[in-house]
């Protein structure tokens, strides 16, 4: 049911609301002592990739699968693995009974447009305990991450896009530390890709 879900485990496009695969993760390790995920690669190129997800849970095995391409995942092409993992992930938990009723914000992919939100950054910040605020990500991270998008000449609407893909954040504001962290380090391999073969 969405009410088992923690605020930050929501997220709401377009007047929906899509529960992310963090949340169904931690339901189903609330819910079991042993816990098991599987995933492997049924297709794989460089334009897409197709993986399957086994989870098994006190209640059986249940699979889903996911699919990312370049095309349809501009944004996080350099990680569409990673990406289809976690949609066939979130689709197999789905079917396993976590949420079962609401597609994962996973499933929605890029083609949900941030902007249809009807959130505004001059709303007001939530109340946040001591604790909670002190996990939040710092200036010095935010910046970082700006800076970062600037230098790959990454618009907005692209550095919201990935932050919400990557942690189902729509705010900056709402970044902890470890989720600035993660954007930082994704968007420094995108600034300094590898290179192959030169001199």
């Amino acid at each position: 049911m969405l009410n088992s879900f923690k605020n930050e485990e929501l997220v709401k496009v377009q007047g929906k609301i899509y529960p992310v695969v963090g949340g169904r993760l931690r339901l189903a390790h609330d819910e079991n002592k042993l816990l098991s995920i599987d995933t492997s690669i049924l297709h794989y190129n460089e334009n897409s990739v197709v993986i399957q997800a086994h989870v098994t849970t006190e209640k059986g095995s249940f699979s889903g699968i996911g699919n990312a391409s370049t095309k349809r995942d501009r944004v996080l092409s350099n990680a569409i693995i990673e990406l289809a993992e976690t949609r066939a992930i979130a689709r197999s938990l789905r079917f396993a009974g976590y949420g079962v009723e609401y597609t994962g914000f996973e499933e929605v992919g890029e083609a949900k447009n941030l902007d249809s939100e009807h959130k505004t950054e001059t709303e007001p910040e939530p109340e946040l305990s001591e604790e909670g605020k002190a996990s939040l990500a710092s200036k010095a991270q935010l910046n970082a991450i700006f800076s970062l998008a600037q230098n790959i000449n990454m618009s907005t609407e692209e550095l919201r896009a990935l932050m919400q893909e990557m942690t189902g954040k729509n705010y900056s504001k709402e970044l902890s530390k470890k989720d600035a962290s993660t954007i930082i380090s994704f968007l420094k391999q995108k600034e300094s890709p590898i290179e192959v073969g030169s001199h």
